[in-house]
């Protein structure tokens, strides 16, 4: 057991030693020269990292970023500019609506003018050709007693001439005048 006893006084001897030579760390297990050299490996590291990629990573995330809300305040002004275009295409819709409506009134009181004026105009022209024709059969009318009046009377002519040539019998002279008349109405007919 002794020997057990020193060889654990002999570990702890060179643990105080280690503790005094790298001070109050060494008793943590930390070397002090290797931690400042780590230390400053990471610093190295660090400057490195933050002059070449953090700053540009940075650099690259402000552009997007800005980039972004670009895009979205040309979306907002883009949805406004719809919803004016929309507005104001629903007044013109509304304004070509009422204005169609307004030509479509002017043209129906037009042809109704139109129609009232045409049928005054064709009832004039067919009042006018009742009356020409009217007219006309009143002159052929006309025309037609003269001629009847012309025969009549060269009928009578013919029968006074052959009553007196023959005789003035009253039978002889009614189946003259009878004789007369139908060849006369033979010959008018044709």
């Amino acid at each position: 057991m002794s020997t057990e006893i020193q060889q654990t006084a002999e570990v702890a001897q060179q643990v105080v030693e280690a503790t005094e030579v790298s001070g109050g760390l060494g008793t943590l297990g930390i070397n002090l020269k290797i931690f400042l050299a780590q230390l400053l490996n990471f610093a190295v590291v660090l400057f490195v990292l933050w002059k070449w990629a953090y700053k540009p990573i940075v650099k690259i995330l402000e552009e997007r970023q800005e980039k972004i809300e670009r895009s979205v305040k040309h979306a907002d002004d883009v949805e406004k500019r719809v919803c004016e275009l929309e507005t104001e295409q629903k007044k013109v819709i509304a304004t070509a609506k009422s204005e169609a409506a307004k030509i479509l009134d002017e043209a129906r009181v037009v042809a109704e003018d139109r129609k009232k004026e045409l049928l005054g105009k064709a009832k004039e022209e067919v009042k006018g050709v009742v009356a020409q024709g009217k007219g006309q059969l009143e002159a052929q009318k006309e025309q037609m007693i003269r001629e009847a009046r012309e025969e009549i009377a060269a009928i009578a002519v013919e029968a006074a001439r052959k009553i007196l040539t023959e005789g003035v019998d009253e039978k002889k002279a009614t189946k003259l005048a009878e004789g007369v008349v139908d060849k006369m109405s033979t010959s008018y007919e044709t």
